[in-house]
C-alpha cells in the first residue's frame, strides 16, 4: 500500500512539472526590446520642430457595469514609444536635451503608477518608476 501510494505521488509530482513546463513554451517571445522603442523616440525627435515637445497619455481602464473591469489595452502610441503597458501613465518626449534642477540630463520623461502591494494583489505587478528605469530605458 505505501509503495503504491508513494508512486502515485511520485506520477503527480512528475506530471504537474512537465504540463507546468510544457505551458510555458507557448509564451510569446518577440516582444520589442527597449532598444527598439528608444531608435522610434529617437526618429520622432528628428521630425520634431525646435523646442517641442511630445506628449503621449495612456488610455484609462474602462468599467463594465460599474464592478467588472473590461480587459485595458494600452493606447498604441504609448507602447510603440515607450513598451510601457499599464495605464494611467504619461510619457513626454523632448526635441532637445532638458537639464534638471538638480544637475540630470534627459531627453524624455515617463510618468508612472507606484509600487503598490495592497492594488498590486487585485490589479496586477506593476513596474514602477524603478521597472519604468530598468526595463524601458526612461527616467
Amino acid at each position: 500500500m505505501q509503495k503504491s501510494l508513494t508512486s502515485i505521488l511520485s506520477f503527480l509530482i512528475v506530471f504537474s512539472l512537465t504540463t507546468t513546463l510544457y505551458a510555458q513554451k507557448d509564451l510569446p517571445t518577440d516582444y520589442l526590446s527597449k532598444e527598439f522603442h528608444a531608435e522610434r523616440r529617437d526618429a520622432l525627435r528628428k521630425l520634431m520642430p525646435d523646442n517641442s515637445v511630445f506628449v503621449v497619455m495612456a488610455y484609462p481602464t474602462r468599467t463594465f457595469s460599474n464592478d467588472v473591469d473590461y480587459f485595458y489595452h494600452q493606447n498604441p502610441d504609448m507602447y510603440y514609444f515607450s513598451g510601457y503597458k499599464e495605464p494611467q501613465s504619461m510619457l513626454l518626449i523632448f526635441k532637445e536635451e532638458q537639464k534638471g534642477t538638480d544637475g540630470p540630463v534627459y531627453k524624455e520623461i515617463i510618468f508612472v503608477q507606484k509600487k503598490d502591494p495592497r492594488a498590486e494583489q487585485w490589479t496586477g505587478r506593476r513596474l514602477g518608476t524603478e521597472g519604468a528605469k530598468d526595463n524601458l530605458g526612461l527616467t
